[in-house]
């Protein structure tokens, strides 16, 4: 037996005390069989054929078990040589041929010469040779499937793309299994966007129509990811597993049955699988994240990323939400020029802000919390929204800090005294020059962009000079009220104060500035400004 595969095994056939050398061959090889045949005529003669029989080992077991003669409705296949034939005294060699479209163990039971009206049977089993059987495996399938992407981002909805190739094979039917772990959902292909809630499971079966050689078929769904929880102890991975079952017949089947020699078989089976698995960490991850105060009322905020995706993504667009005081300035995002940069695994994006404070913020630019909103994209065209938490607390402490300070309700007041004058028992002047603008909190000057105090604060305001705990007796007009004009920027305060004792003194009198209440036309609705 001549073949392009190699190799050989034995089967014992304890039925007849022998051993069978199987040859190993597949389904579709092209395969030649050599005869030789002995004639001790002292003439040619002419025979009408030359026949071979190819009997399967189960049938021929139980045609040794039945009589032991193999008949031709015993056979599976017979190879012939046509005629006229001759045979020449002493050794003649014959070949046959044979492409096998059917996979099972082969007996060459036996050689059938047929002679004018006469057939003489050489049984293999009778012969003092070695019984030759053959091996017919299934032929190497060709069929290819891809699975992208490559893998999953957690927490997002993706296109899952399946394309089958049929190599040189001839599909007669198949089945496409999607099945998903823990964390993934699939839906059908093709289904209605309006009822896909409804659709998710953990398993999709797609059915795989028949296609000849050369056929590609591209099967495209949806598989939805929940979001990674981080946990040492667990090794779970999220994965989604294809597997395409296929029935299918060498490329030849059709041309080899079309002469009508061969039997009716059925398909050979295959199965291919391939798996795609999930991100155990987001493709874009926040290493660091830091901002400062510059100016008057801005802040720098500077944003560090570190790429996880071991695919290159590109970065369509991206977002800074923060929550008040902070705003990004309308041409505070200076990182221009990286949309469309493919991102390599392990590079690291840097992103500046610069930002303002502002207590003008309207519903739709607050959050609770820093987010840095980045949109990738892959080469498919899909983009996928990286939502990334950004700490940012020090610089909202500081805010906070600075906003309490200020919501205090001080006032600058600097206390001047007569140089010339100041003996124990004898008054001195004493000028207090209050600040008007000092009565502005920070918040206030930012909301009021610039308005005069008496526009902003309003109400009028009662002074009272106090020496309780001084080294000072004070008479003149120790109390009063003030009433911020338009323009006015400071106001001057003049009393008296008479020492109680000799020596540098250090405690001096002190001012007290207070709101007075505005009284409605309602007791109730009585609003009071707390002391400043």
């Amino acid at each position: 037996i001549e073949s392009e595969a190699a190799g050989k095994s034995s089967q014992p056939l304890p039925f007849l005390r022998r051993k069978l050398t199987k040859h190993l061959c597949f389904v579709g090889d092209e395969l030649r069989f050599s005869l030789s045949i002995n004639s001790h005529l002292p003439r040619p003669i002419a025979v009408n054929g030359v026949r071979l029989y190819l009997v399967t080992i189960e049938q021929y077991e139980r045609v040794y078990r039945r009589n032991g003669i193999v008949a031709e409705d015993d056979a599976f296949r017979i190879l012939t040589i046509d005629a006229p034939i001759d045979i020449m005294p002493g050794q003649n060699d014959f070949s046959f041929s044979w492409q096998p479209m059917t996979s099972n163990t082969y007996v060459l039971a036996t050689v059938e010469i047929q002679w004018k009206e006469a057939s003489f049977f050489y049984d293999s089993a009778l012969l003092r040779k070695p019984m030759i059987g053959l091996d017919i495996q299934p032929s190497e399938p060709t069929q290819t499937i891809e699975l992208n992407p490559l893998f999953l981002i957690p927490g997002h909805v993706q296109n899952v793309r399946l394309v089958f190739h049929s190599g040189s094979d001839v599909i007669t039917e198949g089945l496409v299994r999607l099945i998903c772990s823990e964390g993934l959902l699939v839906v059908p292909p093709k289904t209605d966007p309006s009822k896909l809630d409804e659709a998710w499971s953990d398993e999709c079966i797609i059915p795989l129509d028949a296609c000849g050689p050369g056929k590609k078929v591209v099967i495209t769904t949806l598989v939805k990811s929940s979001t990674i929880k981080h946990d040492d102890t667990s090794g779970n991975i999220q994965t989604m597993r294809a597997k395409v079952e296929t029935r299918y017949r060498q490329e030849s089947y059709d041309a080899v049955m079309a002469k009508g020699e061969e039997p009716e078989s059925d398909p050979m089976k295959t199965l291919l699988q391939a798996m795609v698995t999930t991100l155990d960490r987001p493709a874009l991850a926040v290493d660091a994240a830091e901002a400062f105060l510059f100016g008057d009322e801005q802040v720098m905020v500077n944003i560090s990323l570190q790429c996880n995706s071991p695919v290159p993504f590109y970065i369509k667009e991206w977002h800074l939400d923060l929550p008040p005081p902070l705003l990004v300035e309308q041409d505070g995002d200076l990182n221009k020029d990286m949309f469309h940069h493919a991102i390599p695994e392990g590079e690291m994006l840097l992103f500046g802000f610069k930002c303002m404070r502002t207590d003008s913020l309207d519903d739709e630019h607050r959050c609770e919390r820093p987010l840095l909103r980045v949109v990738l994209q892959d080469d498919f065209g899909k983009t996928f929204l990286q939502v990334l938490p950004v700490n940012l607390e020090d610089i909202y402490k500081k805010l906070r800090k600075e906003d309490v300070y200020a919501e205090l309700y001080t006032a600058t007041a600097e206390l001047t005294c007569s140089t010339e004058e100041g003996t124990v028992g004898h008054p001195v002047p004493f000028v207090y020059d209050l600040n008007l603008q000092s009565l502005m909190t920070p918040r206030q000057r930012r909301r009021s962009s610039g308005a005069s105090v008496s526009s902003v604060c309003g109400s009028s305001l009662l002074y009272t000079i106090v020496s309780d705990g001084s080294d000072w007796i004070v008479s003149g007009k120790v109390q009063g009220l003030i009433k911020p004009s338009e323009g006015s920027e400071s106001i001057s305060l003049h009393f008296r104060g008479i020492p109680t004792q000799s020596g540098i003194l250090r405690n001096f009198p002190e001012l007290f500035l207070e709101y007075l209440p505005t009284m409605d036309s309602d007791d109730s609705d009585q609003e009071f400004s707390p002391p400043i």
